[in-house]
């Protein structure tokens, strides 16, 4: 008598692509829920950073800077700059190195003294005499009668009978200057030649 047997692997087959199909969904369900909380909350970074940026430009304050720099030469330079800052601190540690002048409000005055030449000077500069021998930088040859700064009196007697001739005529016809070391330079030479109580003059 033959028994009859039953052949169970179909159904475990279909058992197992069961589960896995199962595992599949689930796991591209987890992928697309967790990608989605991902991108939102880059989004929500990207607008607290943006709610940020907006915040900051609208914290800054606008102020007017007078920036006032004097040079050896007695020359002042002013340059008057607008500029926007988190905060009125942030004026006063960016120019610590400068004399507050006044404040009003926003509006700053600055002052800073320069152990150099100003630029006219520099790009400019002649030391020569005027009509009646004060040693005098001009801006140009001193024909031109551009007076920056003047010094003090020169006896030219004395400067004849010391030095040669074309030395004076040098001076009357002007003597280009381009640095601090120049300027020091005249001013130490022809200085032994005053003539009178030395005194200096600035002009703006």
């Amino acid at each position: 008598m033959w028994k009859k047997t039953t052949n169970k692997s179909p159904g475990l087959f279909l058992g197992f692509v069961s589960a896995l199909a199962i595992a599949l969904i689930l796991g591209l369900t987890w992928l697309m829920m967790n990608r989605s909380n991902n991108q939102q909350s880059e989004m929500e970074a990207s607008l607290s950073n943006k709610a940020d940026m907006l915040q900051a430009v609208f914290a800054q304050q606008e102020v007017s800077l007078t920036l006032q720099k004097t040079f050896v030469c007695g020359t002042e330079v002013e340059e008057k700059v607008t500029k926007m800052v988190p905060s009125l601190d942030q004026i006063y540690l960016d120019y610590q190195d400068w004399e507050l002048v006044s404040q009003q409000e926003n509006r700053f005055v600055f002052k800073k003294w320069v152990h150099d030449l100003a630029p006219v000077c520099r790009e400019n500069g002649y030391f020569g005499l005027t009509e009646n021998g004060i040693l005098t930088l001009f801006e140009g040859p001193p024909k031109e009668e551009k007076v920056i700064q003047t010094f003090f009196q020169i006896d030219t007697h004395k400067l004849e009978s010391a030095l040669p001739q074309n030395d004076l005529t040098l001076l009357k016809q002007g003597i280009r200057i381009h640095d601090l070391a120049e300027y020091n330079s005249i001013l130490s030479t022809y200085g032994e030649y005053v003539d009178g109580i030395i005194h200096t003059q600035e002009t703006e």
